[in-house]
């Protein structure tokens, strides 16, 4: 194999398998995994806060949802402390959190001059700008910083805008057990014996990235040996948070994870389809949680679950509801200063049929970037004053 033929083969090695192999060539993976770590959940679609964190002592809620409103004595009351709202009922694995202080409500999050539209907003979300100018996403502006290729890493299909930088773009991985590379037996035989030779320039470029890029594997192979310490629900969301605890486990070295849980667009049947994806999302964070305690890595970890924006908040003639402005963030984990973030929804001032935002989505992005000892100003553009979660 000559000199043009190795960093032809190289290079189409590197360009085999899932999209993270061509970033794992430029380094071998961390050692260890980051003292703090942010966990991601994008929950696609707008997920409906009326019927999440019920106002359930509000005879206008019910006003509003005749056939869809969450019964009242089915509704899991966080009492005082928690504006006197109550959670759905599937939402029960959580109240352990709430109760022990781990868990943050913030209801109404958004910015201003809301938009409706799902591929606005959410790329307002992911951009962290109203304004449309930046096309940078806020964590893919954090990670131009960074010199480790898996400072953060996406688990799922495509990386999303808010991982995408200027210089840097989070590796994706569909799932751990399926990440690997694939040559044919005789190709490999070839590229393990030109790796072992010494070369000059570009070629020498070439086999250091791929020696790095055989310990990047070795690193994955390590990983996937690890066996969760607790069952996840058998669903995608459940498998994506099981690999993040295998990573973490692992020693990947990211400070940052993302995933998504779509399927919160509820036009139609809100009722049965939310209490569904409502199960999956606390069912998984009870089991993430009880994994990393497990690990003794809770106390490093903090998760953060938005939705692009809420739901209106009358329901609509199919027992839906349509899209609507300010929502619900979530914030978990041992290090959270739990509690209610916001007040009861004012249902007699509404923000033409919606809710009006609370509180600025960066304010908590804020809080989550000082989480992982993030410069916010440069990431955000902007002072914007954190909230008090940490």
């Amino acid at each position: 194999m000559d000199r043009r033929d190795f960093i032809k083969k190289s290079l189409l090695t590197l360009a085999l398998g899932q999209a993270a192999p061509s970033l794992l060539s430029r380094t071998a993976l961390a050692a260890q995994s980051k003292d703090k770590i942010l966990v991601v959940v994008n929950m696609f679609g707008g997920n409906d806060q009326l019927n999440t964190l019920v106002p359930f002592r509000n005879d206008l809620y019910y006003h509003n949802r005749p056939s869809i409103a969450i019964a009242k004595d089915t509704v899991l009351d966080l009492g005082q402390n928690g504006q006197y709202l109550g959670l759905h009922p599937q939402l029960r694995p959580l109240m352990s959190m709430w109760d022990a202080g781990e868990l943050a409500l913030i209801p109404q999050v958004g910015y201003p001059n809301p938009n409706r539209s799902h591929f606005v907003s959410t790329s307002i979300w992911h951009t962290a700008d109203p304004t449309h100018h930046e096309p940078t996403g806020w964590l893919g502006r954090w990670s131009d910083g960074q010199t480790d290729p898996f400072c953060d890493t996406f688990v799922g299909g495509a990386t999303p805008q808010a991982l995408q930088g200027v210089h840097h773009t989070a590796p994706a991985i569909q799932s751990v057990d399926g990440f690997t590379i694939r040559m044919p037996r005789p190709l490999e035989d070839a590229m393990n014996a030109e790796m072992g030779q010494t070369r000059q320039g570009k070629a020498e470029e070439v086999r250091q990235a791929m020696l790095s890029l055989r310990g990047a594997l070795n690193k994955i192979g390590q990983i996937r040996t690890y066996t969760n310490k607790v069952q996840y629900p058998d669903n995608a969301f459940g498998k994506s948070l099981a690999d993040v605890a295998r990573m973490i486990a692992g020693g990947l070295g990211s400070s940052v994870y993302y995933t998504t849980v779509g399927g919160w667009d509820t036009h139609a049947a809100q009722q049965p389809r939310q209490a569904e994806l409502l199960g999956y999302l606390a069912q998984t964070l009870s089991a993430f949680r009880a994994d990393l305690k497990a690990l003794g890595r809770d106390k490093d970890v903090l998760i953060m679950a938005f939705s692009e924006f809420g739901r209106r908040v009358q329901e609509n003639a199919s027992h839906g509801t349509d899209h609507g402005k300010g929502g619900l963030m979530l914030v978990l984990g041992s290090g959270v200063k739990g509690g209610m973030y916001g007040s009861e929804p004012d249902l007699e001032n509404l923000d033409d049929g919606d809710l009006k935002y609370q509180t600025d989505f960066r304010n908590v992005y804020s809080a989550s970037l000082e989480w992982i000892q993030a410069d916010t100003k440069r990431v955000l553009g902007q002072d914007f004053k954190p909230l008090g979660l940490v």
